[in-house]
């Protein structure tokens, strides 16, 4: 029941991914601080879990722009310094980053899966948002990352002043999804978890199976691989009967920016995205979006579903940066 929970979950949201080591620094320097903020699992309960993430501003000009960044599914804010750090591009571009943790992942709280509610996710984050709302802000995702993040937009609509959308499409690879959730374990069945002492809520990817999903082989960093084998990070994934539907994006009025690997294999293929160019993801992302959102895309050559992972990631790290200045 639980391996068939995560595939209906996997394939509404878009996003099941991996983990990366929990806690660890995002950044070191001057710039940066732990920041731990207390939220409610939904509204109406007690504020009785954290959410942790690493504030890091710019050493020199600073642009007025918080990005705040949501991994994906399995992930913890360490996604965004491995390999080519996201963070010390942005920061070096004069924005502050807040890579967080969601709730459940790293060191932000991990209470039993049982008091997970549909929405944990977005409220969870909606209630960090408020910390920031004295600048603009953008929310960074990347796949389930990126779900969040525009439900978010389309619920909290006073919260955000942009997205930017990684690894995640309005026309994915269903068929690559019901795949990818066969690959699902238990935390307890996953050699390096079963210290953890999670409830079987809490789903990870089993040994092995990172580079087929996850990666494009010329471009893989084999060192970051190795590394991700050696270092799941669970997750729960709760069931939203809207969560992530693509028909409530036309409610989004801040500018979107949608960013995909020209081989992800859950997002692109035949009957999904077209990911063979940038024109060609953008032609196929309109229909979804009203005007007022402002869509544009990008599709990244050479690259995988964890865009962030590949040598690739220097290519379009600029972009995002010049996109945030001329639309934030």
């Amino acid at each position: 029941m639980q391996r068939r929970k995560w595939l209906v979950v996997g394939v509404t949201v878009m996003g099941l991914v991996l983990g990366l080591v929990p806690g660890t620094a995002v950044a070191s320097g001057a710039g940066c601080r732990t920041v731990e903020i207390p939220v409610a699992m939904s509204a109406g309960r007690p504020v009785d879990a954290k959410i942790s993430g690493t504030l890091c501003r710019p050493r020199g000009r600073d642009r007025g722009v918080v990005q705040v960044l949501i991994p994906g599914g399995g992930y913890d804010r360490n996604y965004w310094s491995w390999g080519s750090s996201y963070v010390e591009a942005m920061n070096r571009a004069g924005y502050t980053t807040f890579a967080l943790d969601r709730i459940g992942t790293g060191r932000s709280s991990a209470p039993p899966s049982s008091s997970f509610a549909p929405d944990s996710q977005v409220f969870t984050i909606h209630q960090v948002l408020r910390r920031f709302r004295h600048q603009r802000v953008v929310l960074v995702g990347n796949s389930l990352g990126s779900t969040v993040s525009r439900m978010i937009a389309v619920h909290y609509p006073d919260d955000v002043d942009g997205l930017i959308l990684t690894g995640e499409s309005s026309t994915p690879n269903w068929p690559a999804f019901e795949q990818l959730g066969a690959d699902y374990v238990t935390a307890s069945q996953h050699p390096l978890l079963a210290g953890r002492g999670l409830d079987d809520g809490y789903g990870v990817l089993r040994p092995g199976a990172r580079l087929g999903w996850f990666y494009y082989g010329p471009t893989t960093d084999r060192a970051v691989l190795r590394r991700d084998e050696a270092n799941p990070e669970p997750d729960v994934f709760s069931s939203d009967p809207e969560f992530g539907s693509v028909e409530l994006n036309r409610r989004i009025k801040v500018p979107v920016l949608v960013v995909v690997g020209q081989y992800d294999r859950l997002i692109c293929g035949p009957g999904a995205s077209d990911c063979s160019s940038s024109a060609a993801l953008l032609a196929g992302e309109r229909p979804y979006y009203a005007p007022t959102a402002d869509l544009q895309a990008i599709a990244v050559p050479s690259t995988g579903h964890v865009l962030n992972l590949h040598r690739t990631a220097p290519t379009f790290y600029p972009l995002l940066a010049r996109w945030t200045q001329r639309h934030i």
